[in-house]
């Protein structure tokens, strides 16, 4: 999104940026989300992108849990990660615990063991907040407008199609301390842990990140956890490794997929990102 976490204004200014919104979104909807009938959603400048991931899947058959850590590359002062979840998902803000525990059980030193990953090693630590979930392409693209940060079409017609599948999408803020606003020489930030569990009778692996137009592809270590022993495989990540572990006084047995894979939603070398590159008055 753009530099603010918001309008700059409030009281009647702000209800006056609400209403420009509104407009800009029933105009779109009713265009069948024809981002041409609407050029305000269009997204200036791509600012973020996920660079690695961390994740940890704990499935019992019923339930599963996934904990995750991210490192973000990004120029900008405040950013917003939206992705695709289950609509009954409890989030949870959570420690580093689980992870401390099982790459201590496996010998590991977590994402500093993939060589890609030194280039974001020195990541500054920093906490979602104002967590949101849309349950419809309005909202999102209402809240997308009202807080300056704008949508691509690649990208929203990613979240139209998990929207009209039943998935929710949640979105959280998040700002570094140390800021850049130069998008050749964007800063790196590693957000404090989430947890997301929802039920599901089968392993509900991650989607790949769409591409924010600053790294190509995305470092990935996923351990899966089960009560039972399980042949599992990753759709786009080799097994690396398997064994047995323990967290929180529970025995498991572990499946690692390591790999680095390219984002979704691509453009090629030197493509623009989809839109007016431009401010529109």
């Amino acid at each position: 999104m753009d530099n603010s976490d918001g309008p700059s204004v409030e009281g009647p200014a702000f209800a006056e940026k609400v209403r420009e919104a509104e407009e800009a979104t029933d105009l779109l909807q009713r265009h069948n989300w024809d981002f041409k009938a609407s050029p305000k959603v269009y997204a200036l400048q791509a600012t973020c992108d996920v660079a690695a991931k961390e994740i940890i899947l704990i499935h019992d058959g019923e339930i599963q849990t996934r904990i995750g850590r991210l490192v973000m590359l990004g120029a900008g002062t405040v950013f917003n990660l939206m992705g695709p979840e289950s609509a009954r998902s409890i989030f949870k803000d959570t420690g580093s615990h689980a992870f401390d525990e099982v790459n201590r059980q496996l010998g590991s030193r977590g994402l500093h063991d993939v060589p890609a990953f030194e280039r974001f090693a020195r990541a500054q630590e920093v906490t979602f907040y104002n967590h949101t979930a849309f349950y419809q392409l309005r909202d999102l693209v209402f809240w997308s407008i009202l807080h300056g940060g704008g949508l691509f079409p690649s990208g929203f017609a990613k979240f139209a199609q998990e929207i009209a599948s039943g998935k929710i999408i949640h979105n959280a803020l998040f700002t570094p301390a140390i800021r850049s606003k130069d998008t050749a020489r964007p800063v790196s930030m590693a957000a404090t842990c989430l947890s997301v569990s929802f039920p599901t009778s089968v392993v509900e692996w991650m989607e790949k990140p769409i591409y924010g137009g600053m790294v190509t592809e995305t470092i990935h270590i996923v351990n899966l956890l089960t009560p039972r022993p399980t042949t599992v495989s990753h759709p786009y990540l080799p097994l690396t490794g398997e064994g047995k572990v323990s967290l929180n006084h529970h025995p498991y047995y572990l499946r690692r997929f390591v790999g680095v894979s390219p984002k979704d939603g691509l453009r090629g070398p030197g493509v623009a990102p989809e839109g007016p590159q431009t401010k529109l008055e």
